[in-house]
């Protein structure tokens, strides 16, 4: 019983781990998606701005 009780209790830590796993996820990929899709825009306009020099 001892032994199913702390199995049962470190389920339940790693559930608990695993949802915050899953938000530092969707954090990091938002962060990400906002990064690249900075990044695409910044060298975009270096090129168009190139162009237009040349």
């Amino acid at each position: 019983m001892m032994m199913r009780r702390r199995r049962r209790k470190k389920k339940k830590k790693k559930k608990k781990k695993k949802k915050k796993m899953m938000m530092m996820m969707m954090m990091m990929m938002m962060v990400v998606v906002v990064v690249v899709t900075t990044t695409t825009m910044m060298m975009i306009l270096i090129m168009i701005m190139r162009f237009e020099l040349n």
